[in-house]
């Protein structure tokens, strides 16, 4: 069990004067003066259409905000809030950390235990269309009795979110069985079952946390027969994931599944298949900013990487996928294709090494990020002109395979010496 939250004295004040409630919406803040108060109202009227004559309150876990962030919150809603600090050092107040993410979603959490919630919708304290049009959407299920978890979905253009539809949601739909989508969201809704799992599990100071908090919190919705649902919350803005930083983002998103398969193996394995995952809200048809992405530049980084990084890769993939390699970064431009069944090996391989330690694990996903621009010079050059339901299909295919490939990784996380490269 792990240790249990020291909560401030005022932030218990506030909980004992706010009495028993029903409903809560939890904001993690940082900094967010110009929209939290926004937010909080947006969120107070999303709590009172969702559960009318229910007793609500949004709960605010503020990550060492320098500006009126605090304020403004309290003054936007007044006693209908409770507050709480998240304990941060000089350096995390400047740059917040995921870890500290996960420190403001365990307190607000344990605040929702303490106020004795029946459900909680997670908003970010910055999407004010998302707090007014979501809360119903990811409370709703909820409130209903009818889902513990509330996945979001988004609505992107095809090359935005790209890490999410090449690894991501095809890794984690294939490996627990479940159809979800944008696994990594960070605004969802949960019930006071799944709360009180949260707070009982060991994972708030792992190192999965301090990678990614909001992958474990949807895994472990995944398992242990959680009522599941998802819902369209509109156009998510982001990019896909090909700016300056790319490399972290993609050793945070790698590091955070693949230390998750370690925790769950014993369930995981087991799964076959995959079941749907219901979808609520409208069909997220509304029109998207396009994203432009450089296939030439991302098809000149694999390109780069296969012939500066075989000596790195051979550890990890087996002979046979490191000449497929070789043979793609022969192909012209107009005819470059990753097959599926490759790509899914590849990151099944990833994992297996991440597991087996067969170099420093840093080394080893800084290693993966030609890999990656191969997909995507692969993904553009295939997805540019296709229809929009083409689109969809072609994700729905990729996912399959990798639900083919699963045998393949059971098979070398149990044997690896058999299939050692």
């Amino acid at each position: 069990m792990p240790d249990p939250i020291t909560l401030p004295d005022e932030t218990v004040r506030q909980i004992e004067r706010l009495g028993p409630v029903d409903f809560i919406v939890g904001v993690a803040s940082h900094n967010n003066a110009g929209t939290i108060a926004a937010v909080v109202q947006a969120a107070v009227a999303g709590l009172e259409q969702t559960c009318p004559g229910a007793r609500v309150a949004v709960v605010q876990a503020d990550i060492g905000s320098q500006d009126a962030t605090v304020e403004r919150a309290r003054a936007a809603i007044g006693d209908r809030i409770v507050q709480a600090p998240v304990a941060v050092d000089r350096v995390t107040r400047l740059a917040p950390t995921l870890a500290v993410r996960a420190d403001a979603l365990r307190v607000v959490f344990a605040i929702a235990e303490r106020l004795g919630v029946r459900g909680c919708a997670v908003l970010e304290p910055d999407t004010v269309t998302v707090a007014s049009d979501g809360v119903p959407r990811l409370l709703g299920p909820v409130a209903a009795d009818q889902a513990d978890f509330v996945a979001p979905c988004y609505t992107r253009h095809r090359f935005a979110g790209a890490i999410t539809t090449s690894i991501v949601y095809p890794f984690v739909r294939a490996v627990y069985g479940k159809r979800v989508r944008y696994p990594v969201g960070t605004e969802f809704g949960c019930s006071r079952r799944l709360i009180l799992r949260y707070l009982g599990t060991d994972m708030w100071k792992t190192d999965v946390a301090r990678l990614g908090i909001d992958i474990s919190l949807v895994i472990q919705a995944l398992m242990s027969g959680w009522r599941l649902a998802q819902t369209n919350l509109g156009v998510k803005t982001e990019t896909a994931g090909d700016g300056l930083d790319l490399s972290g983002t993609l050793a945070r998103v790698l590091g955070a599944l693949f230390l998750e398969a370690e925790r769950t193996v014993a369930v995981w394995q087991k799964v076959r298949g995959s079941e749907v995952v219901p979808v609520t809200g409208g069909d997220g048809s509304v029109a998207v900013e396009p994203v432009v992405l450089d296939a030439q530049r991302a098809l000149e980084s694999f390109r780069l990487g296969e012939r500066n990084f075989r000596d790195i890769w051979a550890p990890v993939l087996p002979p046979l996928a490191l000449l497929e390699l070789q043979k793609l970064s022969r192909q012209p431009d107009a005819t470059f294709r990753v097959p599926d069944a490759l790509w899914a090996r590849i990151i099944y391989d990833f994992a297996l090494a991440y597991h087996a330690r067969v170099m420093n694990r840093d080394h080893l996903l800084s290693a993966f990020t030609p890999l990656y621009s191969g997909w995507l010079a692969s993904w553009i050059g295939e997805m540019q002109s296709a229809a929009d339901a083409e689109v969809d299909a072609r994700i729905e295919r990729l996912c399959v395979r990798f639900e083919a490939e699963k045998p393949y990784f059971i098979s070398r996380w149990r044997s690896p010496d058999r299939f050692s490269p």
